[in-house]
């Protein structure tokens, strides 16, 4: 399997229990304990995941994930966060700076082992949906509004995802919710309303096949 990991973790007993693990299952894993060592490493060669701390000695998590994903090239990497941090906001603000999932610690292995193994094999499955003017690639993270890129949160883009892939059908707002914070999420529904009012926008003309079911959730009209 020729897919590689970094993990920027400063706790030696977690980084070395990953690096074991992740190697045992094939995978080519790099360990680094403070964002300059992983800085340096990623300028030359960039990963196709990440694992991210959020607290570490020399920078904190939320700004390094906003720095990756500033920049259009780094849109392949998959951005997993592993953190003690378990407030509800903490998570908001991780899918939000485009974290592709979010795993709190203390985890088990083979829960950690199975979010990489899902998101790995993404890689390897064409996701590209196509409705209307609108062409999504969900490997990629990038959405085309009439040819042209447009650019949506972690949670935007979810959320398109799931109604373009649903198109026609309804998708409630607590699978939307499930899909983005997880099951056990305390976020409101009206936080869903929110996003949907800023994806609306922009998709310009296109807003308007976003339909809203009273009490439910929301459906994309393919017309």
């Amino acid at each position: 399997m020729n897919y590689l990991i970094y993990s920027l973790e400063d706790d030696e007993n977690i980084s070395h229990i990953i690096s074991i693990a992740l190697n045992n299952v094939g995978y080519q894993i790099e360990t680094f304990s403070t964002y300059l060592s992983f800085k340096e490493k990623f300028n030359k060669v960039k990963p196709d995941m990440i694992l991210l701390d959020l607290m570490l000695p020399d920078n904190d998590g939320f700004s390094i994930l906003k720095e990756i994903r500033d920049n259009d090239k780094n849109n392949d990497i998959d951005i997993i966060i592993v953190s003690a941090k378990n407030q509800t906001i903490d998570k908001i603000d991780g899918f939000n700076l485009g974290a592709d999932d979010y795993i709190e610690k203390p985890f088990d292995i083979l829960e950690l082992i199975s979010r990489v193994n899902a998101k790995s094999r993404k890689k390897n499955i064409n996701n590209t949906l196509t409705v209307n003017g609108i062409k999504i690639d969900e490997n990629k993270r990038k959405a085309l509004i009439d040819d042209k890129e447009v650019k949506f949160t972690n949670s935007e883009f979810i959320i398109l995802y799931s109604l373009i892939k649903n198109k026609n059908n309804i998708v409630s707002r607590d699978e939307l919710i499930n899909k983005i914070w997880g099951n056990d999420s305390a976020v409101e529904t009206r936080t869903i309303d929110v996003h949907i009012k800023s994806i609306r926008d922009k998709l310009k003309k296109y807003g308007k096949n976003i339909i809203s079911i009273y009490g439910i959730g929301y459906t994309y009209k393919d017309e």
